[in-house]
C-alpha cells in the first residue's frame, strides 16, 4: 500500500492536505446535492415500489436508468424480476429470511432438565454449581447426548436473564 503524500495547501487553515479518494462526503462538488436517505417504507408502499420498478423494466426501460432514478441496486431489481417470472400471485411480498429449522438447537426438554438440575444442586440459589457438575450429573442420569460446558453455561445465562426480566416486570 502506498503512503499518502502531503500536498502544500495554498492559504488554507490546514497547511498540509492529504491526497485521498473523493467520496460523496469529501467531494466538494457534491456538497450541494441532496443525499438520498434510507427511510422506512410501509409494506404497501414497498409493494407498490416493486411493482413500479417491474412495470418500467417490462416496458423496456434500461435497468441502469431504473435503478439510478429509483435509488435501488441492480441486484435488487434482478431479484424481484426473478420472483415476478415465477408467476406466483404473491411475488411482490417479502419472503422470511428466518431458517425453517434449527437442527443444532438444544431440545427444550434437555434445557428444562439442565435448569432443574441447577436448581436442585444449588438449593440456596447461589449459582455456585459449575457446568462440569451439571454435565457429570447428566451422565449419571444416563443421558445419551450431553451438551458442551459452554452450551450449559449459555442455557443458564439465558434462564437467569429471563428470571430477571420477569422479576422487573412484576
Amino acid at each position: 500500500m502506498k503512503a499518502r503524500k502531503p500536498l502544500q495547501a495554498t492559504g488554507g487553515v490546514n497547511p498540509v492536505q492529504w491526497r485521498c479518494v473523493r467520496t460523496s462526503r469529501t467531494n466538494p462538488r457534491s456538497a450541494g446535492q441532496k443525499q438520498k436517505s434510507k427511510t422506512r417504507r410501509s409494506p404497501a408502499a414497498l409493494q407498490q415500489w416493486r411493482e413500479e420498478a417491474l412495470k418500467r423494466y417490462l416496458a423496456g426501460d434500461p435497468i441502469e436508468m431504473i435503478c439510478r432514478e429509483m435509488g435501488c441496486s441492480k441486484s435488487w431489481l434482478y431479484k424481484w424480476k426473478k420472483r415476478h417470472q415465477c408467476t406466483e400471485p404473491d411475488w411482490v411480498l417479502e419472503h422470511s429470511r428466518r431458517p425453517k429449522s434449527t437442527p443444532t438447537k438444544t431440545p427444550d426438554a434437555l434445557e428444562a432438565e439442565i435448569i432443574r438440575l441447577h436448581q436442585t444442586l444449588s438449593p440456596d440459589g447461589s449459582g455456585a454449581v459449575s457446568a462440569d457438575v451439571i454435565r457429570d450429573s447428566l451422565r449419571q442420569h444416563g443421558r445419551e447426548s450431553i451438551p458442551s460446558r459452554r452450551t450449559i453455561y449459555r442455557i443458564l445465562i439465558r434462564q437467569a436473564k429471563e428470571v430477571n426480566t420477569h422479576a422487573f416486570s412484576l
